[in-house]
């Protein structure tokens, strides 16, 4: 007798049909609060939305947001 298992996804992300968007899983939030974090301890004159939207633009890559703020291109 065969038996389905329920198989996660280790990327992540989930696909949401109905939006046509890609959502974060898992501990994304904790994760994106540190990169929040480590951006504000450079740039602390910025607000969460500023910092989150340059973080996106760059792929969550805090070095490239640091540089970006710093050059005055974000």
């Amino acid at each position: 007798m065969s038996r389905k298992q329920n198989q996660k996804d280790s990327s992540g992300f989930i696909f949401d049909l109905q939006s046509n968007t890609v959502l974060a899983q898992g501990g994304a939030f904790e994760n994106m609060k540190e990169k929040i974090n480590a951006v504000r301890a450079i740039v602390p004159n910025k607000s969460n939305n500023e910092i989150i939207l340059v973080l996106q633009h760059f792929d969550n890559c805090v070095d490239k947001t640091v540089q970006a703020f710093m050059e005055g291109s974000a």
